[in-house]
């Protein structure tokens, strides 16, 4: 009889305890995550500050959380393969290995198992790296629970509740367009071109008196002392005209959907109009932005549809950007371009053809596009007899024209 009042009492206690913690043991958890900084370039790193609190006088013996990051970030972890010795030469024998074998591994999923005691709270940093450009929102944590003896074992994704905090604009990061670009007509060397389009503040061809539109870093104080009055650098390929940069998200001459078929190459397209517009905001000249994407999902920085036809609505604009003071502005913009096509390129052609007086505003338009056919020459040839010179900017080796003319200003990856 005792035995079975012993075993009855045991199987009681097992069954309350699993049925209190089935009922209070999740809600007794909070989880909250910070992101040390909004806003950061592709290649940098962030840390993620995390909180697991036990807010009940439940103990939890066992919790699992499981984080997982969005496509394009990962975390970044430190590893040591050294074993520990004793002894003081041992321990500095541990440091020099350990500096020497210490390596870097990166992940996307992180599995952490705790054990809460009851209103206890574990803080934690995570270094994260951003290896693609975008707009990243953490969305939660999933954690697994059980009771003392495991018996149960129950799961649950927690939301995130202060997204504000948890979001990341990941901006595109510039890259050297003198050395990864050249110019059609040439195929190695430093090439000095009149038809690039800024100025390169490393090549100087003279002084002259400074005018109230140049910028003050063209400032030339020796040359300043010498004559008595503010002179300026003359730089080589001098432009002071506005332009337009128009961005060709079709990867290829015919895509099947309104997504490109060669995500990459688009990114590429995205990291040179990064690179040009970093180049000309140098310069304080200013330029629209144009691209066959949906106007709707630029609003959020300012785009809209460039006309109210058919194919003009199709077509989003954005700026005038003008300076270092809107390059943030524009970088956002290209951080949360999506992979999307609103209409072919070949209709945005015909309307630029149709309609100039919409895209003539500047004297220049720069074209980057992750191939080039004889519809753009086409194009230019056309846009050239309206005043307005167009050079093109390949973000790959794709070239379905063949041979070009002296007279053509194409710039292919190298």
């Amino acid at each position: 009889m005792l035995f079975i009042s012993v075993a009855v009492a045991i199987v009681g206690v097992v069954l309350l305890q699993y049925f209190i913690y089935k009922k209070k043991g999740f809600s007794n958890i909070e989880y909250s995550a910070t992101l040390s900084s909004g806003e950061v370039f592709e290649g940098d790193d962030v840390y993620l500050y995390e909180e697991i609190r036990n807010v009940g006088a439940l103990p939890m013996p066992y919790i699992k959380i499981d984080t997982d990051l969005p496509d394009g970030m990962v975390f970044t972890l430190l590893e040591s393969s050294v074993h520990s010795n004793s002894g003081v030469f041992g321990k500095a024998q541990n440091k020099r290995e350990e500096d020497r074998l210490r390596k870097i591994r990166h992940t996307s999923s992180i599995q952490s198992l705790f054990v809460l005691r009851p209103y206890a709270c574990i803080r934690r940093r995570w270094r994260l790296t951003c290896k693609k450009r975008g707009d990243y929102t953490l969305a939660g944590v999933l954690a697994t629970a059980s009771d003392i003896l495991g018996i149960g074992v129950h799961s649950k994704f927690i939301e995130l509740s202060n997204k504000e905090r948890n979001r990341l604009i990941v901006l595109p990061r510039p890259e050297d367009l003198a050395g990864n670009y050249t110019s059609s007509r040439y195929l190695c060397g430093d090439i000095i071109s009149n038809t690039c389009p800024v100025t390169d503040p490393l090549r100087l061809c003279g002084a002259r008196e400074y005018q109230t539109s140049d910028p003050m870093r063209q400032i030339n104080w020796k040359s300043t002392a010498s004559h008595g009055k503010l002179m300026v650098n003359v730089e080589e390929r001098t432009v002071r005209h506005r332009f337009s940069l128009l961005l060709n998200m079709s990867s290829r001459q015919i895509e099947k959907n309104d997504i490109p078929s060669d995500a990459g190459a688009i990114e590429r397209c995205i990291t040179l109009c990064t690179s040009i517009l970093d180049r000309i905001a140098a310069e304080d000249v200013p330029v629209r932005f144009f691209a066959n994407y949906p106007p709707e999902l630029m609003k959020e920085f300012g785009g809209e549809a460039i006309s109210d036809d058919e194919i003009g609505s199709k077509v989003g604009k954005c700026g005038p950007f003008r300076g270092s003071r809107d390059m943030i502005y524009a970088l956002r913009m290209l951080a949360m371009l999506q992979m999307k096509i609103s209409t072919p390129i070949d209709r945005v052609f015909d309307h630029i053809a149709a309609h100039p007086e919409l895209y003539r505003e500047n004297e220049n338009m720069i074209i980057v596009t992750s191939y080039i056919d004889r519809r753009m020459m086409n194009l230019r040839e056309a846009l050239a007899a309206e005043g307005v010179r167009v050079i093109f900017y390949v973000a790959t080796t794709r070239n379905e024209v063949g041979a070009l003319s002296e007279a053509e200003d194409v710039y292919f990856r190298v």
